[in-house]
């Protein structure tokens, strides 16, 4: 990620208060400091879902750098203390992906990979529609993965629009949660103190090799690849019912006349009159009394 200038201000300093004052200048009219409250809340919120503690710091990096220092009053309301500086410049690596893997099989290598890095507890792969394609590490400690993704998704939205964010990283009490886009989806782990540069170095080579594959036709983890709708061909072949067997005809003279209809017998009316004969008899007639 390269370096730009900065208006001959390198590095801008700025405070967000409770109240949403701004003392200083966050480089973009505004907009960044209007962000951070924002960004806080979801923040928190990821924290307490993954039970990490309070929120205490954020950093971000697309083209810049972005280091915010937090803390809360009794009401849950948040100083923000920024710094807003170029971002170091990096040499990203070139990947060649090699072989025929699905997509499936692919982001599940990638997390695998993640997660190997020394001091990360557990990784996934979230995507836009909140759904959970992929993880590895802690199961327990991963189970509101969807829910955590969803608001660092909004993070890196929100802060991407400043042009500070393609990797986050949320610092707590107990632990870090960081994020990194992949496309429209986000990559995801929690760790505890960890080498930056190998965790971004890992996180780029994360995005070159799933940078040609379609993370929303990737089914939810656990689920059947068929029972996604996006896995399905929807050219289905069509289903053939058999027919239930014609059981074979009755034969023989014990048979004979058997499947026959019946013929009506005529009905005798009541009082004086004539009772249809049935076939071959004589008709007669009755009297009353």
């Amino acid at each position: 990620m390269s370096a730009g200038p900065m208006d001959g201000h390198d590095p801008r300093e700025f405070v967000v208060r409770p109240d949403g004052t701004v003392v200083g200048d966050d480089g973009a009219a505004g907009a960044l400091a209007a962000a951070l409250p924002y960004t806080g809340r979801l923040a928190r919120r990821a924290g307490e879902l993954v039970e990490a503690g309070d929120l205490r710091a954020l950093e971000a990096v697309g083209t810049r750098r972005l280091t915010v220092g937090v803390t809360w009053t009794p009401a849950g309301e948040g100083t923000y203390r920024a710094v807003l500086a170029p971002a170091e410049a990096r040499t990203v690596p070139t990947f060649m992906v090699v072989g025929g893997a699905d997509a499936t099989a692919t982001v599940v290598h990638c997390v695998d990979r993640l997660q190997s890095v020394d001091g990360v507890r557990w990784a996934g792969v979230v995507t836009a529609g909140s759904r959970v394609v992929a993880t590895a590490g802690d199961r327990g400690a991963r189970r509101h993965l969807d829910e955590v993704g969803n608001r660092v998704l909004a993070i890196l939205r929100s802060l991407e629009d400043q042009h500070v964010a393609g990797f986050v990283r949320l610092r707590f009490e107990q632990a870090s949660v960081v994020g990194a886009s992949l496309g429209r989806h986000a990559l995801v782990a929690c760790t505890d103190e960890t080498d930056e540069h190998a965790l971004l170095a890992t996180i780029d080579e994360v995005r070159a090799i799933l940078a040609d594959h379609d993370l929303s036709s990737v089914p939810t983890q656990d689920e059947p690849a068929a029972a996604h709708p996006a896995a399905v061909d929807e050219t289905a072949d069509e289903v053939v019912v058999e027919a239930a067997p014609t059981p074979p005809p009755l034969v023989g003279a014990r048979f004979a006349g058997a499947g026959a209809r019946e013929p009506r017998r005529g009905r005798r009316r009541f009082g004086r009159g004539t009772v249809s004969p049935s076939p071959g008899e004589t008709p007669r007639t009755s009297r009353r009394g």
